[in-house]
């Protein structure tokens, strides 16, 4: 069975969607009018990266004006013989 390991990250959405393009309902749904082509590239660098690093991103949640990402990694455990 897999074991896994969780971390979270927190990204300031006003240095990536200007706030003026985020749209929120009474019930707290939010959506975003037009990502701007720079707010598409940081949000594909920090996956990438974090790909890289064998990172999985389970949820991304707006909070506070931030974008908290929950990510799990597999353990990999080493078998001795």
């Amino acid at each position: 069975m897999a074991k896994w390991q969780y971390r979270t990250s927190i990204l300031d959405l006003d240095a990536v969607i200007p706030p003026d393009k985020i749209k929120c309902a009474e019930t707290g749904a939010c959506m975003i009018d037009d990502l701007p082509g720079s707010g598409i590239d940081v949000m594909k660098k920090l996956l990438d990266k974090e790909g890289e690093l064998e990172w999985e991103l389970v949820q991304c949640q707006m909070h506070g004006g931030k974008l908290l990402c929950i990510w799990k990694k597999e353990i990999k455990e080493a078998f001795v013989s």
